[in-house]
């Protein structure tokens, strides 16, 4: 499995784009200029099956739209998260310069999704938001914005509970020492095993 990061949109989230030997690709988070985001999937000569979203965050998924238009495919979110990403157009004008889309609709996450012969399991991380979750195709762990390397997601918003995240924290600090963490935002990859006591 191969996965590429783009960083995009005003707060630099990390887009990532992960394909196997048959160039199928999922799209995950993807946050804005999908433009660029598609430019790269045509250089790579990718096949997009699907748009992940790992929470509902504006910052995640604004380019949603013009991608699911751009290549007729179908966009997998977290049910409990709805309510932030039908809202995220409006989140993206209040906190940022950024005009949005409406969002378009979305399909419930499986507990897996299959890519080829790949499986990705479908972790359930909330605390950040309610419906946050991570991607996970060992050695690989796409966390959003649970996790970082140097501290975790922010819990002050209403509809976040840090002791929900210090149960997905734990979740995932069971796993190997050898597991890759792409998080949201700032550096990736990071070894599991250097994150040794996450900050909240």
């Amino acid at each position: 499995m191969e996965i590429k990061r783009l960083r995009v949109g005003e707060l630099q989230t990390n887009c990532y784009l992960v394909w196997n030997k048959s160039q199928d690709c999922l799209i995950i988070d993807p946050g804005d200029e999908a433009d660029f985001i598609t430019e790269e999937i045509i250089n790579l000569k990718l096949k997009p099956q699907a748009i992940l979203l790992t929470h509902g965050h504006y910052d995640h998924c604004l380019a949603c739209l013009e991608l699911k238009l751009n290549f007729n495919i179908p966009i997998y979110l977290d049910e409990k998260d709805n309510f932030l990403y039908q809202n995220a157009s409006k989140s993206a004008e209040h906190w940022s310069a950024t005009k949005a889309f409406k969002q378009p609709l979305t399909t419930p996450l499986p507990k897996e999704i299959k890519l080829g012969e790949e499986l990705i399991k479908v972790i359930s991380t909330p605390g950040h938001t309610p419906g946050s979750v991570c991607f996970y195709a060992a050695p690989h762990l796409i966390v959003g914005d649970t996790i970082f390397e140097d501290g975790v997601g922010r819990t002050d918003f209403s509809y976040s509970s840090a002791s929900d995240l210090q149960k997905s924290i734990n979740l995932i600090m069971s796993l190997p020492e050898d597991t890759l963490i792409y998080p949201g935002h700032e550096n990736t990859p990071v070894y599991l095993s250097s994150i040794l006591h996450p900050k909240f």
